[in-house]
Parts: structure tokens; C-alpha cells; sequence
């Protein structure tokens, strides 16, 4: 065994070298081309991941910027819905004040009227009972009587 391997000793520096070219052909033909596709991706990757996180940090904030706004539209919606209460409570107010004071007037103008209707109809009655009062009792008694 040692004699056919020494008898054979100059495939060893042959097959050294044919395993070194085709090393370097491979390297250069298959290896090479394959990590470069590998690493052209990787970047494209690590480039797709910054874009992405860089879409997502833009995205947050303008869904920050856009709850802001609508919390900024809430208080003022609720501001304007308090405003024209209160105005509507004011202008209720003022028109049950205007209305009450002119009942108030209605009501004193008419009291004044019916207390002199009515004084009017005490005169009337207290003049017109002793003619009624010696009426009546002609008509019951039969005769006249003297005041």
C-alpha cells in the first residue's frame, strides 16, 4: 500500500491543485455571484425594514396628530354646544321676563278695571237698593213703607 502510494505520489500535488482551480472557479462562478445576490437582498431587507419602521414611526404620529385634532374638535363641538345653551338660556330668561313683566302690567291693568267696575257696581247696587228694598216689600207686603 505505501509502494502504490509512493508510486503514485505525483497525483497528490496534481489533485492539490485541481481541488485549488476548481476552488477558485467556483468561487468565482457560483460562490461569489450567490453571495452577492444574498447580500444585495440582505440590504434590500435591512432597507425594507427602515422604510417600514420609518412609515410606521410617520404613521403614529400623524394617527397622534389626527387624535389630537379630534379631541381638539370634541372640546370645541362641546364649547359651541355650550355657548348656544347658555345664550338660549339667557334668551329664554330675558323673553319669560319680558313676557311676566307685561303679564304683571296685563293683570295690575286689569285688577285696576275690575276694582272700578266693581266700585262702579257697589255705587250702582248701594244707590239702586233702597228703590229695590221698597219695591220688594210693597210687592210682599201689600203696601208702601217708609224709608
Amino acid at each position: 500500500m505505501l509502494e502504490e502510494i509512493a508510486k503514485n505520489a505525483w497525483h497528490i500535488p496534481v489533485i492539490m491543485a485541481m481541488i485549488l482551480v476548481y476552488g477558485f472557479l467556483l468561487n468565482r462562478a457560483l460562490f461569489r455571484p450567490v453571495q452577492r445576490v444574498l447580500d444585495e437582498r440582505k440590504g434590500r431587507i435591512h432597507e425594507a425594514g427602515t422604510l417600514s419602521g420609518q412609515s410606521r414611526d410617520a404613521l403614529k404620529l400623524r394617527f397622534q396628530e389626527y387624535e389630537e385634532a379630534v379631541l381638539e374638535a370634541h372640546r370645541k363641538g362641546t364649547h359651541i354646544k355650550e355657548d348656544a345653551r347658555n345664550q338660549g338660556l339667557e334668551y329664554r330668561a330675558k323673553v319669560l321676563g319680558e313676557v311676566k313683566s307685561e303679564m304683571d302690567g296685563e293683570i295690575r291693568a286689569t285688577e285696576s278695571k275690575l276694582r272700578a267696575s266693581m266700585d262702579d257696581i257697589r255705587r250702582d247696587l248701594d244707590a239702586a237698593t233702597p228703590d229695590l228694598v221698597q219695591e220688594m216689600a210693597f210687592k210682599i207686603l201689600g203696601r208702601k213703607v217708609g224709608a
